[in-house]
C-alpha cells in the first residue's frame, strides 16, 4: 500500500478529530490540536473532496475558535463540536452509514497513553483524570473493516497522539474504554501512522500552536500529493527522518511507527520502518544468546519480553518470531534495551533479573535506566513547579559524590535543551554513565546506583511535599528492579535528607495547627462547639500564633472557616500549599474533623476540610508527663527511621491481653501502624499505637466492620511518608466522587517529630492546663 490507486476525489472521505480542551480536566488542554485538524480538512478539499465527504470534529479552545470558524468558512467546511466519547464514536458509527467510495481517511489528534497489553488508548473531550474516557485504536481499526461498510477498501489513519505509559500517570482509576459494536468483517487495507512509540511523548510547539509531527506530515502531504496520492512508504520515510534529525539537534526521543495491515484478522503486518542489520557474530553475543535461551525458556515469558521490548525500543525492529540471536545483539546495541528487559523478568524471576543485571554490568550494556523509567522521569522535572535552580543542585551532586567534583553542569545549549528540565535530565544520562554506576559491595549485592542518589538528592531539596513524593517513588521502583537492598536506600535517602538541612532549605511545606478543645455552652442544645486557637509555622518549623483568634465556643463550619483565613495568610507569605495539622487530646482522636465542611446552606459546592486540604491529626500531650515524656522519645526514634517501609497491622485478634503491645513492640524499627479492626476494638488500638510512639497511625473511621487486607492500599502506607497527607487528601476526594467505588474512610495520625507541638493550655481556662491540674 505504497500508494493510493484513486482517481476520483468523490470516493474519498474523512472523519477528522482535533481535540484542544478538555472541560474536566484543564490542565490537559492541547493548544493547536484543533488547526492541525483544520489543516488536514483542507488538504483534503485542494485535492477535490467533497466538503460533505469530510466529518470535522473538533474541541476548539475559545481564544482559538473564532479563527477556526473563518478559515473553516473559507474552505468550505462545516464543523461540528466534539465534547464527548459518544459523539466521536457516533462518526464512526452511524457517520459513515451509506458512503461508498474508494478510500478513507482518519486523522486524530489528542492526548493518549498505552496501556498494559500495549493497547493504544485515545482519550476523549469528556475524559479526566480519574475517568479516563478513551477509545482503543485497535477496536476502531477493526470496526473499520465492518463488512456493512461498502466500498472504503483503502484506509489511511494518523494519529498524533502520545503513548505514554499509563503506568506514568500513578492513578487508581484505569481506563474507561468503550467498544465498538461487534459486527461481521471483510478485508480491506488498512496504513496506520503513529507519531510515537511506545512509551514516549508526541511533541506539541506551543509556539507554533500545533504537533510536531502533524506539521511534519501535513507539510509533506501538500508539497508531495497535491493529488490526494501520497507515497505512504515515503511519507514514513520522511516523517522518520525528520524526527531523527530533531532528535540530533536535541528534541527528545520521538520515533513515529506506521503499519500497513492487508488481512481480515490483522495478523499480517509489516513496519516501514527499515529493518535492523544484525552484529556481526562476537564471543559475547554468543554468550547473552546461550544465558537467554536458558533464562527465558518459558514460552510465556519469552513472548511477554519480545512483546515489552518492541514496545519499548522501537528501534530494535522486534518481532513475536525474533530469535535469541537477535534479541542479545539487540541488549548488546540497544540503549535501555537489558534495562526494559529486566522491567518483565523481575516481578516473576528475582535469580533471572540478577543474573541478567549481571550480565550487563559485565558486558557494559548501555542505560541503566528503562524506556519508561527514563521518561517518567522527565514528566516528574516537567510536573514540578518548585525545584532549586541546576546550579545548586550540581554544587550538591559535587559536595555529595566526591569524585564529581570535576564534572560541569550541562551548558545551556546542551543536547536537551536549555530548559531546567533539559539540563536534570542530561545530568541524569550522565550519572547513568557513572563508573560504578552500578556500584557493588564484597558479596555481589548492589548497592543504589548514583542516579538513584542524584534523584534523592533533589527530592530533599526540593520544597514540593509532592514532587518529593513522586522523586522517592520512582527511586523505589528502580532501586526495586535493580534488586537494591530496601536499607541502603534508606539509609541514602536519610543522608539525603541531612545534607539537605544544612543546607539552610527547611524541606518541609508550610502548615497550619488548629489546635481544638470540645466545649459545651451552658444552655446550649445545638450540639458540640469547639474552642480554637490557630498557628502558623513558614516551614522552618518554628510557630507562631496566628493574628485572628478567638476563645469563644465555635461550631465545626466556624472553625473550618477560621482555618481558611489562616490558610490565606500562610499561603501569601509562602506562595506553597500548606498542611493543615489538627491538634486533638488522646481521647477525642475519633472526631471526623476532615468532613467538617465550612460552607454556608446556600453555598453552591462544600468546603470539605479533609478533600480541600491535606489535613492529618496531631495529639496533644498526655496528662502524665512520665508517660508522654516516653512517648516522645519512642516518637523520635521511630520517626528517624520513617523510610524504612514496614507497617505493623493490628486486627481484631490483637484485641485480646498484651497481643496488641506484643505486636507494636516486635518491630523496634517500624514508624507506621494501620489498625483493621471492627468498631469494638478499634479505638483501644489507635490508642496502643499511640502511647506507644508510632509517629504514623492509620485507620478507617467508619468501616462498620473488620476490613480486608488490601483495604488500605489506596493510600500507599508503607509509600513515602511524606507524601501521606496528599494521598489520604486524594482519596478523600475521590469518595465524594464514587462512594460507592471507594470504601476506605481514611482517618490518619501523623506524628512528625521534627515539628514541634504549641504549647498546650486550657483554652477557656487561664489558670494553666488540664494537665498540670489533673
Amino acid at each position: 500500500m505504497d500508494g493510493l490507486n484513486i482517481v476520483d476525489p468523490d470516493g474519498v472521505h474523512a472523519v477528522v478529530v482535533g481535540l484542544e480542551r478538555y472541560p474536566r480536566q484543564p490542565d490537559w488542554d492541547l493548544p493547536g490540536a484543533a488547526h492541525d485538524a483544520l489543516r488536514f480538512a483542507r488538504w483534503l478539499r485542494k485535492g477535490g473532496v467533497p466538503g460533505a465527504n469530510i466529518r470535522l470534529l473538533v474541541a476548539p479552545g475559545e481564544e482559538g475558535r473564532r479563527t477556526l470558524e473563518e478559515q473553516a468558512h473559507a474552505a468550505e467546511l462545516t464543523w461540528c463540536p466534539a465534547s464527548s466519547r459518544d459523539e466521536l464514536m457516533d462518526a464512526f458509527t452511524s457517520g459513515l452509514d451509506g458512503c461508498t467510495g474508494d478510500v478513507l481517511y482518519v486523522y486524530w489528534g489528542s492526548h493518549g497513553v498505552l496501556d498494559h497489553g500495549d493497547r493504544r488508548l485515545l482519550l476523549c473531550p469528556d475524559a479526566s483524570l480519574n475517568d479516563k474516557r478513551c477509545i482503543d485504536i485497535t477496536n476502531l481499526r477493526e470496526h473499520l473493516s465492518r463488512a456493512d461498510l461498502p466500498g472504503l477498501g483503502q484506509q489511511v489513519l494518523l494519529f498524533d497522539t502520545c503513548a505514554t505509559f499509563l503506568e506514568h500517570h500513578h492513578q487508581q482509576a484505569g481506563p474507561a474504554v468503550a467498544a465498538f459494536p461487534v459486527a461481521p468483517r471483510r478485508g480491506v487495507e488498512q496504513f496506520l501512522l503513529y507519531s510515537a512509540g511506545a512509551g514516549q511523548v508526541a511533541e506539541n510547539d506551543a509556539a507554533q500552536r500545533g504537533g510536531v509531527f502533524s506539521r511534519t506530515a501535513l507539510d509533506w502531504l501538500e508539497a508531495h500529493a497535491v493529488d490526494l496520492r501520497p507515497d505512504l512508504g515515503l511519507l514514513a520515510e520522511h516523517v522518520d527522518e525528520r524526527f531523527q534529525e530533531l532528535h540530533a539537534m536535541g528534541a527528545p526521543l520521538q520515533t513515529p511507527v506506521s503499519l500497513h495491515i492487508r488481512s481480515l484478522d490483522g495478523s499480517e503486518r509489516r513496519t516501514v520502518l527499515p529493518v535492523r542489520r544484525p552484529s556481526p557474530p562476537s564471543p559475547e553475543r554468543e554468550h547473552v544468546t546461550l544465558v537467554l535461551r536458558h533464562l527465558l525458556s518459558e514460552a510465556d515469558l519469552r513472548a511477554r519480553c519480545l512483546d515489552h521490548l518492541a514496545s519499548a525500543c522501537p528501534e530494535a525492529r522486534l518481532e513475536p518470531g525474533s530469535t535469541d540471536g537477535h534479541l542479545a545483539d539487540v541488549l548488546l546495541t540497544v540503549r535501555r534495551a537489558m534495562a526494559a528487559l529486566v522491567e518483565v523478568v523481575h516481578p516473576r524471576d528475582r535469580e533471572a533479573a540478577d543474573q541478567l543485571l549481571s550480565l550487563a554490568r559485565s558486558l557494559g550494556m548501555p542505560g541503566l535506566l528503562s524506556p519508561l523509567e527514563f521518561s517518567t522521569l522527565r514528566e516528574v522535572f516537567a510536573r514540578t513547579s518548585q525545584r532549586p535552580a541546576v546550579a545548586h543542585m550540581i554544587a550538591a551532586v559535587r559536595a555529595a559524590l566526591p569524585l564529581e567534583r570535576t564534572w560541569s553542569p550541562p551548558p545551556a545549549g546542551a543536547p536537551h535543551g536549555p530548559s531546567a528540565v533539559g539540563q536534570l535530565m542530561a545530568c541524569v544520562e550522565h550519572f547513568e554513565e557513572h563508573a560504578g554506576g552500578m556500584s557493588l559491595v564484597d558479596r555481589g549485592l548492589p548497592l543504589v546506583p548514583v542516579v538513584v542518589r542524584f534523584t534523592e538528592l533533589l527530592a530533599a531539596a526540593t520544597p514540593a511535599p509532592e514532587a518529593r513524593a513522586r522523586l522517592h517513588d520512582w527511586g523505589d521502583r528502580v532501586a526495586r528492579r535493580l534488586g537494591v537492598h530496601a536499607g541502603g536506600l534508606a539509609e541514602r535517602r536519610a543522608d539525603a535528607a541531612n545534607w539537605a538541612g544544612g543546607l539552610g532549605r527547611p524541606g518541609k511545606p508550610p502548615r497550619v495547627v488548629a489546635q481544638l478543645e470540645a466545649e459545651t455552652p451552658a444552655g446550649s442544645n445545638d450540639g458540640q462547639c469547639f474552642s480554637c486557637v490557630m498557628w502558623m509555622d513558614t516551614g522552618t518549623g518554628e510557630l507562631v500564633q496566628a493574628a485572628e483568634q478567638c476563645r469563644e465556643p465555635l461550631s465545626p463550619q466556624q472553625v473550618v472557616r477560621r482555618i481558611e483565613r489562616t490558610l490565606a495568610r500562610l499561603r501569601a507569605l509562602t506562595h506553597e500549599t500548606p498542611v493543615v495539622e489538627i491538634l486533638l487530646r488522646a481521647d477525642a482522636l475519633h472526631l471526623p474533623v476532615d468532613s467538617w465542611d465550612g460552607a454556608d446552606d446556600d453555598d453552591p459546592l462544600p468546603t470539605l476540610l479533609g478533600v480541600e486540604r491535606a489535613a492529618v491529626l496531631r495529639c496533644a500531650p498526655l496528662a502524665s508527663p512520665e508517660r508522654e515524656e516516653q512517648r516522645r522519645a519512642e516518637l523520635e526514634r521511630r520517626w528517624a527511621g520513617r523510610h524504612n517501609t514496614s507497617v505493623v497491622y493490628l486486627d481484631d485478634s490483637h484485641c485480646e491481653g498484651h497481643a496488641a503491645y506484643g505486636a507494636l513492640k516486635q518491630d523496634t524499627g517500624a514508624a507506621r501502624a494501620v489498625v483493621r479492626a471492627g468498631p469494638a476494638g478499634r479505638n483501644r488500638l489507635v490508642q496502643a499505637a499511640l502511647l506507644l510512639g508510632y509517629p504514623v497511625i492509620l485507620w478507617d473511621r467508619q468501616a462498620a466492620g473488620p476490613v480486608p487486607d488490601g483495604h488500605f492500599a489506596p493510600v500507599q502506607p508503607d509509600a513515602d511518608v511524606d507524601g501521606l497527607p496528599w494521598r489520604v487528601r486524594d482519596h478523600r476526594a475521590r469518595v465524594c466522587g464514587a462512594p460507592l467505588a471507594h470504601t476506605l474512610r481514611p482517618a490518619v495520625l501523623l506524628e512528625d517529630a521534627d515539628r514541634p507541638l504549641p504549647p498546650v493550655l486550657s483554652l477557656t481556662e487561664p489558670s494553666g492546663s488540664r494537665e498540670e491540674s489533673s
